[in-house]
């Protein structure tokens, strides 16, 4: 079924087949998947109708998350385990899976091999916390109790690192990070083993991994749902779970991160109360132009980092204090009634207002070929 073929009836009652029939929406898959792109909006409906929570959520929130699946060439087909697109509050949410971490590891070219697995009882022979090695034998295994989850990647240049986090960690981190951890319905209670190995291969990648901007996209847009704009926001969580790729012993991934909702709250409210709201606008207008970027774009990096923030309002009192001068500048030019004075070819300084007799007048404008132009 292809949305191009698809019943004017059935559209009309399936919102999220109506809004993939629209041009603007298909031209916006077909210039990045090409002639993939019609089996990937159907497969975009068929995740959708095979999930009766998904089927509710905003169609819009479907497109966009799928948007992020088709940037990064990843099926949303639930069974192969690369991207997801999972329902949370009304919301379609954008999931990687453990897979298409590796794929995307896999197509950089500087992986030799990236893996992800668990570990069980007795398969953990030594661990050095200071060298980061690991020796695993599953030829020791004692039972088939799980006691944690390993990621490993090894790149061309020889270059190998481990991540191993107990099953008590992994609890943690998703307890932290996820608010529907709980949740009966939710991925953590359903498939438990699935995302703790997406978290130990995120992190482990996050934090040694050589990151394609592909990889850098996946990271900050797993679990987010993503606006209109492109902005991503974390209903179920916090934010990106990885922060600088550290994991706390014990606590999960150390400090919260903050949506850029919060961050641009942040930003508001570093704003200094004494100035002019249209003059914040028209700086901030100015210095994203001058950056090629978004205003929001702006408010975000600043926020972000307190020097940056800092150096943003520092300059922002003298940014002011030119325009004042320019706009004085320009107000006296045209309240200057003195007529602006030139030397004339016959000899002295004269206006263009005494010059109107003289024969020399240009026939074209009626001014001298010396008077400077009004």
């Amino acid at each position: 079924m292809t949305t191009q073929n698809l019943p004017a009836a059935q559209a009309k009652h399936d919102p999220i087949s109506a809004l993939l029939s629209q041009d603007a929406i298909k031209r916006r898959f077909e210039g990045m998947l090409g002639k993939k792109a019609a089996g990937f909006m159907s497969s975009i409906i068929s995740a959708t109708s095979a999930n009766k929570e998904l089927k509710n959520s905003d169609p819009l929130s479907i497109v966009q998350a799928a948007a992020v699946a088709a940037a990064l060439d990843l099926p949303i087909n639930p069974s192969l385990g690369f991207a997801h697109i999972v329902p949370y509050s009304g919301k379609a949410q954008f999931q990687m899976g453990w897979r298409g971490f590796v794929q995307l590891g896999m197509r950089t070219g500087q992986y030799k091999t990236i893996n992800a697995c668990i570990v069980y009882e007795g398969e953990l022979v030594s661990r050095n916390r200071f060298t980061g090695e690991m020796e695993f034998d599953e030829n020791r295994r004692d039972s088939e109790t799980i006691i944690g989850y390993v990621a490993y990647f090894k790149l061309v240049n020889g270059f190998e690192k481990w991540l191993y986090m107990t099953i008590e960690e992994v609890k943690a981190h998703g307890k932290k990070y996820s608010k529907s951890f709980d949740n009966a319905n939710g991925r953590w209670k359903k498939d438990f083993d699935v995302m703790a190995l997406k978290t130990v291969i995120k992190m482990l990648l996050s934090k040694w991994g050589i990151l394609s901007i592909e990889m850098q996209t996946a990271v900050m847009a797993d679990q987010a749902v993503v606006k209109k704009d492109g902005a991503y926001t974390y209903p179920d969580g916090t934010g990106s779970d990885v922060v600088d790729g550290e994991i706390t012993e014990g606590e999960g991934t150390g400090d919260e991160a903050k949506t850029n909702e919060q961050i641009l709250e942040d930003f508001a409210a570093s704003i200094p109360k004494e100035a002019d709201p249209k003059m914040v606008d028209a700086f901030l207008t100015k210095v994203a132009e001058g950056n090629k970027k978004t205003v929001d774009e702006v408010k975000i990096a600043a926020a972000s980092d307190p020097k940056e923030l800092e150096s943003l309002w520092r300059i922002f009192p003298g940014w002011c204090r030119s325009q004042a001068n320019n706009k004085k500048t320009s107000e006296d030019k045209k309240s200057d009634p003195t007529p602006a004075r030139f030397e004339c070819i016959h000899g002295g300084f004269v206006t263009a207002e005494i010059c109107k007799d003289c024969k020399d007048l240009t026939k074209d404008d009626g001014r001298c070929p010396n008077a400077p132009a009004e």
